[in-house]
């Protein structure tokens, strides 16, 4: 199992995706690009966001539903995920 991210913001379905980087500060995302996430997230839109890890997945921060924000979007160059999207989203304050 791959480290995912489940996402969810005001009005909108609940999204699990693919998590290629992760941090104390925030999470990076796969998405690929024709996707509907794409179409209800926007560079500074609040999103609520809890992280699945796999039992082996050693991870310091906090796995807990936490207020985050979308802060890029950016497009993926190279590698296996060519032509998808990263979409960086940092973490708030614990107890956000």
């Amino acid at each position: 199992m791959d480290p995912m991210a489940v996402i969810t913001s005001f009005g909108s379905p609940l999204y699990q995706l693919k998590v290629q980087d992760l941090s104390d500060q925030g999470v990076g995302i796969v998405v690929r690009s024709d996707s509907h996430f794409l179409k209800v997230i926007e560079v500074g839109k609040e999103v609520d966001v809890r992280l699945v890890l796999p039992r082996y997945y050693r991870y310091r921060g906090s796995a807990d539903h936490c207020r985050s924000k979308v802060e890029h979007i950016t497009e993926i160059q190279e590698g296996p995920f060519k032509g998808h999207l990263h979409v960086g989203i940092s973490f708030g304050p614990p107890g956000n």
